[in-house]
């Protein structure tokens, strides 16, 4: 079983660790979670806003380790990634990888250049909190928290940026001049502690 998959059983499994077999969850353990209804929000961007032509690829023949400092710590995964051939921006991979429970890093390949591309904002998402595997449905995502299309620049990556859970939510990132640029936010506002356990 890849580190990936393994990845996507943990986060598929969260809810029943965290809610036991069988039980219903309370009231305030159902509002800990961020729901695809919590991220809707009709200002956020869409992938048709952000259009890609799908072009031929001609793989480079190695990843550029220079290119970015995880490239040299990651080039195994990078590496079988970029095998696996674009599904982003045309010619691009977006691989994903576990970095613990409920956790993923994150980088964007460049088929053509085997440069890497990372967001400067964070490095990598926790899903502890995260119940939207439902939410921009219609997007091809490999499962976990990222929303992409291979005919799309945009890029949408859904938990909580660094273990940060206070700010978990959707990260709206547009692939431009070989940088991922944060372009839209949403962080759901709960009050979870008004909630009767």
């Amino acid at each position: 079983m890849t580190l990936k998959r393994i990845a996507i059983l943990c986060v598929m499994l969260m809810p029943t660790l965290v809610f036991g077999q069988g039980n219903d969850p309370s009231p305030a353990e159902k509002c800990r979670f961020v729901t695809a209804a919590d991220l809707a929000d009709a200002a956020a961007p869409a992938f048709g806003e952000y259009p890609t032509a799908a072009a031929k690829v001609v793989s480079a023949s190695q990843l550029d380790l220079k290119s970015n400092p995880i490239a040299r710590r990651y080039r195994t995964v990078l590496r079988r990634e970029m095998a696996e051939g674009p599904n982003y921006a045309g010619h691009y991979r977006l691989a994903f990888w576990g970095c613990g429970a409920s956790c993923a890093m994150f980088a964007v390949i460049n088929l053509r250049t085997g440069s890497v591309i990372t967001p400067k904002e964070f490095g990598y998402v926790l899903g502890t909190n995260l119940a939207a595997d439902d939410f921009l449905a219609g997007a091809p995502s490999d499962g976990w928290g990222f929303r992409f299309m291979r005919n799309s620049s945009l890029l949408v990556v859904l938990g909580a940026p660094d273990e940060d859970e206070s700010k978990t939510g959707a990260y709206y990132f547009v692939l431009q001049d070989e940088k991922l640029h944060l372009i839209h936010t949403t962080i759901p506002t709960k009050n979870c502690e008004n909630t009767k356990p």
